[in-house]
């Protein structure tokens, strides 16, 4: 699998990182059973192919239920990147972060990120002095960030210790191509892009997707015209390839036959320039409905 620097850390990951949300939690529509998560066994598996097939970097956090345990049991020794949430002062982070790592069986992770603060919160300098300590410590590498919006991700790229930024894109929500790519290019910041199937809306089980979300579908169904809708969960992920800014795509993966589709897509490399072309009509960022935060009642 190829690699791309992670922003300006020295680090070169795997185009897809493994997500590793799915493995912990049920994570999904309601009354889908689809996203049940595997037992301990299968989820451990999954790590390890993942590992085995070249991929480098994990993406976890205390909130996906017990996937931190599961990446610890794998004993895999690639790079991890792990969460907190705020509020949190500084005993409070150093303290998720000695739990992370007790469940992860390291003594240190790659990447620390805030999970889905505020714009306000990532400039606090309380904040920004409490993670500079606990880099000194040398429990965590480098921090990061991830963001919904522009206003906060661009906070975070104006922020120096931010050396990673967690953003959703993909065909439907491209919103952080304009402003924040081109930024975080010019910072070395790596951008980490999750929401690449938009969660299963840009995959085969779009025609199954809540009647809620048929703006989404009618768009997507019309621009795959005669195309197979098995086609479209390998269209989005090599749309996401084409972009240079992004360092890696977290991929939230449930099970190895899930896993072997999408490295078996990812080596199909980017998109041609008339496939690009034709798939980056579909976006609707202006849109509502493409942020999953909007789902209410439906996740």
């Amino acid at each position: 699998m190829n690699t791309r620097p992670l922003g300006n850390t020295g680090l070169h990951v795997s185009d897809i990182t493994l997500g590793t949300v799915e493995l912990g939690l049920d994570y999904g529509f309601r009354g889908s059973t689809h996203y049940q998560k595997p037992d301990r066994s299968a989820a451990i598996a999954v790590v390890r192919h993942a590992v085995a097939n070249g991929i480098t970097l994990l993406d976890t956090a205390p909130g996906y239920g017990d996937a931190e345990e599961v990446v610890g049991a794998s004993n895999v020794t690639v790079p991890i990147a792990t969460k907190f949430t705020l509020p949190a002062d500084a005993a409070q982070i150093a303290a998720s972060v000695d739990q992370s790592l007790r469940r992860l069986r390291r003594d240190h992770v790659e990447l620390l990120q805030i999970h889905n603060p505020t714009a306000a919160a990532v400039r606090d300098p309380a904040l920004v002095d409490a993670l500079q300590r606990i880099v000194d410590t040398g429990k965590v590498r480098f921090v990061g960030a991830s963001a919904y919006d522009e206003e906060t991700a661009l906070a975070i790229l104006d922020t120096p210790i931010y050396r990673a930024l967690q953003v959703p894109f993909n065909m439907l929500d491209r919103k952080m191509e304009q402003r924040v790519f081109p930024l975080a290019q010019e910072r070395g910041v790596a951008v980490l892009v999750r929401s690449v199937f938009l969660r299963g809306v840009l995959t085969s089980r779009i025609v199954d997707i809540p009647a809620p979300l048929a703006p989404l579908r009618n768009r997507v169904l019309a621009a795959l015209g005669d195309d197979p809708v098995d086609s479209l969960a390998a269209t989005a992920l090599r749309f996401c390839l084409c972009f240079p800014a992004i360092s890696t795509l977290i991929l939230g993966i449930r099970d190895i036959d899930e896993l072997n589709v999408n490295l078996a897509a990812v080596n199909q490399g980017m998109l041609s320039p008339d496939e690009l072309a034709r798939w980056s009509a579909v976006a609707i960022d202006d849109d509502p409905l493409v942020s999953p935060l909007n789902w209410q009642g439906l996740i």
